[in-house]
């Protein structure tokens, strides 16, 4: 028995199908320390493994796709015996059922230590009611409890259920007005949502618009947290304070708003004298907001309800401290029990200034969000894979982390040393055994707000690539998690959310994962620029109609970028590639430039690459996809990308404001490629 046995039955993949379709594997000494991280020994054997297993004789969660609740009974093959079973569902009702094991069905037999086992499966029906239950069980001399999760089969809006549409997708740090400072807020956005209503567009897509550490007030502190990628956040549970209306917040409390200092000529967000500015005018808001007896009636009945004073305090330790939360006390470091009150948080050493503010802010960002989630067009939200290392789930919630590892993707065509996230992966066994309360917290606290969803990286919720500690971004281990689960999770927060799902299925994608995106009603990506002709006469691949396309991503190139090869510039920069090999990247880009320009409509006033945009987008706008995106960089021809993946301080990523958002869908003062291609849009899909 190898190490490699071990893992697999432990649940992880340490061999694997590389992007260039090679075999792959991890070195012995990668798999030893991911299954530390899992509470494994390395020394353990397949069999041991094996009989544990089948010595836990429910599983933790049971899960029912619109009929019935499907119990598995881990037992004995030949040993028969009574069973009963007690549902007690969200509403309160209870249901009860019994039986013997001899009388149900009998399947995955197996054989530890010599002894056959099997899988009898009982049906517990709960006259149709969805959601998460307590379940309580008895077989034989045996007695437990398990989490019960009855889900419909398909996720609301799924595909084949609406109009085709349209909307637009800008990052709200790129949103910058004169009032908002450096970065955009979410009276930008607001004004965004207002163009494309007035246009008929359906949706305002964007980035990650969690917590962050941008640092706090005064001086600057090497120790302390700060990063400002919007898929590292501080938290999946809380908004980003820098997005808040100051002026709106300020008009409600009877102050004056405040005044932005002058944009400098800078191209980039300097986020931390962005954040800094917009604190100073924050922190006496939120004094007076609580020295209002209803406002601060309203605020203590809402952080009550959301838990939100241990994420205030939380906040406040790291602002006091000056550090992330390995770096405190003990007494803090090790999370003392939920802190239920401003009070308590006071009592622990909080600043009362800071916790306030943070407090205020979340309140004031959630209204703020509740009142876009009621206009017309809707929010289309991305949920990151997870947070930073010092990120306040992770200071909370520490037992559902596997802090010793870091998420990331395997090599790939671009990326030959492959991708370390930094983001501590969760604990596939410690998310089950907690009824995967965190999971559903998260996904509410998006939908609360979003009418359409992106999991970012849905093969995430199959298996996630994990590098332990202290190797190099090649040598991950592959993690399995009950993707199952955690979809009929998805699919039951849709539906109660009225909230569509788009599942981020790019890069390397198991077999399994399509089609259960088919199967319970996800709508996957398509990126145009990725299936444009190769040369003139060819066509370009249609989307699928299941499909949210647009002719790029974040991640991506800008169309502008792709159309004069800036892509390939960077990556011989990078290194990525040798001289020889972006010679020939730009010869195959070049008979492809030609081909999208052969099939653009013809428009005096643009030049071809202008032109090439127009046609590019309006063949998506034609095509089958249900949703087209179109991203305001498209439309303002901007060459440079939001983010270079692999890079980190090569690049200056998630800074770029977007030019000319304000004026991209305006009728008559919009520049004419984006008025072309706006009025292409709204003429494809009305």
């Amino acid at each position: 028995m190898s190490v490699r046995d071990l893992a697999r039955a432990a649940g992880l993949d340490p061999d694997y199908t590389g992007w260039n379709g090679a075999p792959t594997r991890a070195s012995d000494a990668a798999v030893e320390k991911v299954l530390v991280a899992l509470g494994i020994d390395p020394r353990g054997s397949v069999a041991s493994l094996e009989a544990a297993r089948w010595q836990t004789l429910v599983p933790p969660v049971v899960i029912g796709w619109d009929g019935a609740l499907e119990l598995p009974f881990s037992v004995v093959a030949d040993h028969d015996g009574a069973w009963e079973v007690t549902v007690t569902t969200e509403s309160g009702r209870t249901i009860t059922a019994h039986g013997t094991l001899f009388a149900l069905h009998a399947d995955s037999h197996a054989h530890p230590h010599g002894v056959v086992h099997c899988i009898r499966r009982a049906r517990i029906d709960l006259g149709g009611e969805l959601g998460y239950h307590r379940l309580a069980w008895r077989c034989r001399d045996a007695q437990g409890e398990a989490h019960a999760i009855r889900a419909p089969l398909r996720a609301w809006g799924g595909p084949g259920h609406g109009q085709r549409r349209w909307g637009v997708f800008a990052p709200v740090y790129g949103l910058a007005s004169q009032a908002s400072g450096q970065a955009g807020d979410l009276a930008t956005l607001a004004q965004l949502f207002d163009a494309v209503e007035r246009r008929g567009g359906a949706y305002v897509a964007t980035l990650p618009i969690l917590a962050q550490f941008l640092g706090s007030p005064g001086a600057d502190s090497a120790t302390e947290p700060f990063a400002f990628s919007p898929y590292s956040p501080a938290s999946r549970l809380y908004w980003n304070e820098l997005y808040l209306d100051l002026g709106r917040l300020a008009g409600e409390l009877g102050m004056p708003a405040p005044v932005a200092p002058p944009n400098p000529d800078a191209a980039l967000i300097d986020y931390r004298t962005q954040y800094h500015w917009r604190r100073l005018a924050l922190d006496p808001m939120a004094e007076r907001a609580l020295a209002l007896p209803d406002v601060s009636r309203q605020i203590t009945a809402w952080a009550t309800e959301r838990g939100a004073y241990d994420y205030a305090a939380f906040r406040a330790f790291g602002e006091h401290h000056r550090a992330g939360w390995s770096a405190w006390p003990a007494a803090l470091r090790d999370a003392p029990p939920a802190i239920p009150t401003r009070e308590a948080a006071i009592a622990l050493g909080a600043d009362a200034r800071a916790l306030d503010t943070h407090l205020v802010a979340q309140w004031a960002m959630q209204r703020q969000l509740d009142a876009i989630a009621k206009r017309p067009a809707s929010l289309y939200l991305d949920l990151p894979v997870g947070v930073s290392c010092d990120a306040y789930e992770v200071w909370r919630h520490r037992h559902l982390f596997l802090t010793t590892l870091a998420a990331g993707a395997p090599p790939d065509a671009l990326f030959l040393g492959g991708q370390n996230w930094g983001l501590p992966p969760l604990s596939p066994a410690a998310l089950r055994a907690d009824g995967y309360r965190y999971f559903i917290a998260c996904v509410r606290h998006h939908m609360r707000v979003a009418g359409m969803l992106r999991v970012d990286h849905v093969m995430g919720l199959f298996r996630l690539y994990c590098v332990p500690e202290g190797h190099a971004a090649t040598d991950g281990v592959y993690l399995r998690y009950q993707a199952e689960e955690m979809i009929a999770i998805l699919a039951l927060e849709s539906q109660r959310a009225k909230c569509a799902l788009v599942g981020e299925d790019l890069g390397t994608v198991p077999d399994g994962v399509r089609p259960a995106m088919t199967r319970h009603g996800l709508f996957r990506l398509h990126v145009g620029q990725w299936h444009l002709p190769a040369k003139v006469g060819a066509k370009a691949e249609p989307s699928p109609r299941e499909s949210v396309a647009s002719l790029n991503t974040h991640d991506t190139a800008t169309f502008a970028g792709w159309w004069r090869g800036a892509d390939l510039a960077d990556q011989l920069d990078l290194g990525l590639v040798t001289p020889e090999v972006e010679q020939r990247e730009r010869v195959v880009r070049e008979r492809a430039r030609a081909a999208v320009l052969a099939t653009a409509p013809v428009l005096p006033a643009l030049d071809d690459e202008a032109r090439a945009m127009v046609g590019a987008t309006l063949e998506l706008a034609l095509g089958p996809a249900e949703v087209v995106l179109v991203a305001l960089d498209d439309l303002a021809l901007e060459p440079v990308p939001h983010n270079v993946p692999g890079t980190t301080t090569q690049r200056p990523n998630w800074q770029r404001r977007v030019a000319g958002w304000a004026t991209a869908l305006d009728e008559q003062d919009a520049a004419p490629a984006a008025s072309a291609t706006v009025a292409g849009l709204c003429a494809a899909r009305p």
